[in-house]
């Protein structure tokens, strides 16, 4: 039996308990903006920290990636047999006609990500703790994107076409109310992950000034992964962090060196209709 048919009654199953559960009482801003034409714009700036032979940091470099767009385009979108999706997309500035696709319900119990598309891209693979291309590592990093749920490649029998994916089990980005102490599972397959909220801070971001949840990741990778979400603006800042990772040479296997990388995305601008 195709995976597909298997997919169906779980996501219908979604959409009934989903209606249950919209039942109005949760106010429109105490969930993850979702106003047609909205369009963020972020900046992504990669640090690269080297260690030397005693294990201190002892020199860096900085890169900046260029910015990216996102954009809601559609809050009545319809997929295969689904339908009232609101779809998020998201491209480089350099390369606007690579865009990037996602698909999500704003429920009253939370944000989730059905479906997503990126045409032409290969699958993603996530990095292990060692650098052999430094290129390829940084397009995994810039892979994460700034939609609100990050993704990565599933395997081919989850594809219904060239370029839509839809997961198994819809992603729950956020869990409504957000609220410090909250803690869900985000995702089952292709690997398990949790999010929680422990703290409600105030970052400063390019001169302004946002009232955030941060949302961190728990999973069996050693990457640190936060989200910054102020409700009445959306993603505010995310934050990757890779420590220790081994700089492997082509003529050897063994470690040249030890660095920490860490990618940095915050918000340029927002523009509202």
């Amino acid at each position: 039996m195709s995976k597909l048919f298997f997919i169906l009654p779980i996501f219908f199953l979604f959409i009934a308990c989903e209606k249950v559960v919209n039942s109005g009482n949760l106010p429109i801003y105490s969930k993850y903006p979702t106003q047609l034409n909205t369009e963020w714009e972020y900046n992504t700036i990669m640090m690269f920290e080297y260690y030397d032979s005693t294990g201190h940091l002892d020199s860096s470099s900085t890169w900046d990636l260029g910015n990216t767009i996102c954009k809601i385009t559609n809050i009545n979108d319809s997929i295969g047999n689904f339908s009232k999706l609101i779809l998020f997309e998201e491209y480089d500035v350099a390369t606007p006609n690579n865009i990037h696709k996602s698909w999500y319900v704003n429920a009253d119990s939370g944000l989730y990500s059905i479906a997503y598309s990126y045409p032409g891209s290969s699958q993603i693979v996530i990095p292990k703790q060692h650098l052999k291309s430094l290129e390829y590592f940084i397009q995994t990093v810039k892979s994460f994107g700034v939609a609100p749920a990050f993704y990565f490649g599933l395997p081919n029998s989850n594809q219904v076409s060239d370029s839509i994916q839809f997961y198994t089990y819809p992603k729950k980005v956020l869990v409504y109310p957000l609220k410090i102490g909250s803690r869900w599972i985000e995702l089952i397959e292709p690997f398990f992950r949790e999010r929680f909220i422990r703290k409600q801070e105030i970052i400063n971001v390019n001169g302004k000034s946002y009232n955030c949840y941060k949302v961190e990741a728990d999973w069996d990778f050693n990457i640190t992964f936060n989200d910054y979400i102020d409700l009445s603006r959306g993603l505010i800042k995310r934050e990757i962090i890779a420590d220790s990772l081994e700089i492997i040479s082509q003529n050897s296997p063994d470690p040249e060196g030890y660095l920490k990388l860490t990618s940095i995305s915050e918000l340029v601008r927002i523009t509202k209709p």
